[in-house]
């Protein structure tokens, strides 16, 4: 299995920029005006956009949500905050790739080594697709990410409709970065965005054919990601798994875009999982782990460490498991499933309960029995998804309102927080839908 790797923004070492109330410029991705030419790689100038009508314009909010609460803030308050975070994360995030004709990248932030990860590019697809009437050019630059992503196959697997999960700083593949392996939480995302841009913009003009393309990703995903039990699988065991992989919305959708009773499973084994887990290790907090072992076995636990991202920390509450109070209440929100609002408001209450109700102290991460594991900086991508987590019930409306307005006036370009900070307010102001 190969490492995965996060970049934290808010160390010392880290480069990082904060717009108040996403107003600021966003900086820039590369190291001048012109972008990084001698890597291949360039920052994005004038594009064509591609022709034709959009379907779910950006605020039009056609889906009303089944469950849950939303923010104070009016609907054009918020709206124009993320009109202004959006600008100012393609700005900085967006990389043509020449050695990919047509192709486009999310930054891996500033990273010397790595152009991107398939990680980054369903981040990209995703917020490209929703602010589609926003932003005129939003099919160009998600048919941009596209082109990357099949350009470069997780040859390693088989299947040429899944991405390799890093490329190198001019856009190819080899063995030193995804080694031709998919990192699945990318093409769940992928496929999704793919349902999406089906209802978005149809799949009969254009370049692709969307809805096949997702097709073709749901099934080798099925294929090669997960057990017939509907659990998800990891390296270097299939008895292994992320719970940030747990995207239940995206299940469901898949459920229905394909007509397979298999996707009804994947949600159950995720909520059977994530129920024994919090109940077990973390009773007083509801805290999910990275990554959990020996999902085979009536006694599934958090990893020990090192059989994931090859880290100690994978069997506490941090770099990959922040993300599920975003994944768990989307979900919960627009299907109205009580379980994964159970999961998430226990979750939610005790982290609120641990920052006195201060976006900016909350730990950078926390051991399963509620141990902070540190609090030297306000960590930006915890606290984008608890802005989701929020909204699963009405006695967190006055802390759902702290996260947005913090997290609104605090929005960074950097890489892997701006996206888990752009997409939770996304889906906090009602701008998330279903294909």
């Amino acid at each position: 299995m190969k490492r995965r790797l996060f970049l934290l923004s808010g160390s010392a070492s880290a480069v990082s920029l904060a717009l108040t109330a996403c107003g600021g410029g966003g900086g820039g991705g590369s190291t001048s005006a012109g972008g990084d030419l001698a890597s291949g790689v360039s920052t994005t100038g004038a594009r064509r956009a591609v022709s034709g009508p959009v379907s779910y314009p950006f605020g039009s909010r056609l889906d009303a949500y089944v469950a849950g609460i939303k923010p104070s803030a009016s609907t054009s308050q918020m709206d124009d905050a993320i009109r202004g975070c959006y600008d100012a994360w393609k700005a900085r995030a967006i990389a043509e790739v020449p050695s990919v004709p047509g192709g486009l990248a999310v930054r891996f932030g500033n990273s010397p080594d790595w152009l991107t990860v398939s990680e980054g590019i369903g981040y990209g697809m995703l917020i490209a697709v929703l602010m589609a009437g926003h932003d005129a050019g939003a099919r160009d630059l998600f048919d941009g990410l596209l082109t990357l992503a099949r350009a470069r196959p997780a040859y390693g697997t088989g299947q040429p409709a899944l991405m390799d999960w890093r490329l190198e700083r001019d856009g190819s593949s080899s063995e030193r970065a995804g080694g031709g392996w998919n990192a699945m939480d990318g093409d769940l995302d992928i496929a999704m965005a793919l349902l999406m841009a089906d209802r978005q913009w149809g799949s009969t003009s254009g370049k692709w054919n969307y809805k096949q393309e997702a097709l073709a990703t749901i099934n080798a995903m099925k294929a090669w990601n997960f057990r017939e039990d509907g659990a998800t699988k990891g390296l270097p065991s299939p008895f292994n798994n992320r719970t940030s992989d747990y995207m239940i919305g995206h299940f469901r959708a898949f459920g229905r875009a394909t007509g397979d009773a298999f996707w009804d499973l994947a949600v159950n084994r995720a909520y059977e999982l994530l129920d024994y887990i919090t109940a077990t290790y973390s009773p007083n907090c509801g805290l999910t782990p990275d990554f959990i072992v020996n999902t085979n076995t009536p006694n599934p636990a958090p990893s020990p460490g090192f059989i994931g991202d090859g880290v100690a920390t994978e069997g506490d509450y941090y770099a990959n498991a922040q993300r599920n109070p975003w994944r768990f209440g989307t979900d919960y929100v627009t299907s109205g499933d009580e379980r994964f609002k159970r999961i998430t408001q226990k979750m939610v209450a005790f982290i609120q309960r641990d920052c006195g109700g201060n976006p900016a102290s909350i730990a950078t991460g926390y051991h399963l029995d509620g141990t902070a594991m540190g609090r030297s900086y306000a960590p930006k991508g915890m606290i984008g998804p608890m802005l989701v987590g929020a909204m699963v019930d009405g006695s967190f409306q006055g802390y759902l309102d702290t996260l947005w307005n913090w997290t609104a006036s605090n929005f960074t370009t950097d890489y892997y927080d701006s996206e888990l900070m752009l997409i939770p307010m996304l889906v906090a102001s009602g701008n998330w839908w279903n294909p």
